[in-house]
């Protein structure tokens, strides 16, 4: 009897333990800047979205990055010569986001889009400090565009970059 009950003590105390590691992550605010270039017909009309990762850790993931716009009301993101910034809440990563992958879906009037660069700023939350990087992009995501992609994929964990 006694092993029946430190066994059920084992387990309830390890399902406690398991219930509070999967419990969700600690939510911290993101902001992030794209520019887009001022050469003719850079901007774009598509839809847009960005997975921001650590090295580690969960995955930041907006299938809309326009939802997240900090712009005036009535704002044309995207457009050439544009500084856009965007803020939202996601997981915490525990390390500088260095890892990006920016996509376009095509669509729209405008769908081929040249983009300068991309930064990411994760505000400080708790012990963890406001950490930021900025991924220079200085491509079209375009299919009639050299390289002919919608998407731009950038790494760079272990590498700071300034802000602009």
């Amino acid at each position: 009897m006694k092993l029946t009950m430190k066994l059920s003590i084992a387990l309830a105390c390890f399902l406690f333990f398991l219930a509070a590691a999967t419990t969700a992550s600690a939510q911290c605010t993101f902001e992030i800047l794209v520019k887009t270039d001022g050469r003719r017909n850079a901007g774009t009309d598509a839809r847009v979205s960005l997975q921001v990762r650590a090295a580690s850790g969960p995955t930041l993931t907006i299938t809309n990055l326009e939802s997240w716009g900090q712009m005036a009301a009535g704002h044309d993101y995207f457009e050439k010569g544009n500084l856009d910034r965007f803020r939202g809440a996601g997981d915490c990563m525990p390390s500088e986001p260095c890892n990006m992958v920016l996509t376009s879906d095509g669509s729209g009037n405008k769908p081929g889009w040249y983009v300068s660069y991309v930064m990411v700023t994760q505000l400080g939350q708790g012990s963890l400090p406001s950490m930021t990087h900025r991924w220079a992009v200085d491509q079209w995501l375009a299919i009639d565009e050299a390289p002919h992609m919608l998407t731009a994929e950038r790494r760079g964990c272990g590498i700071g970059a300034a802000a602009p």
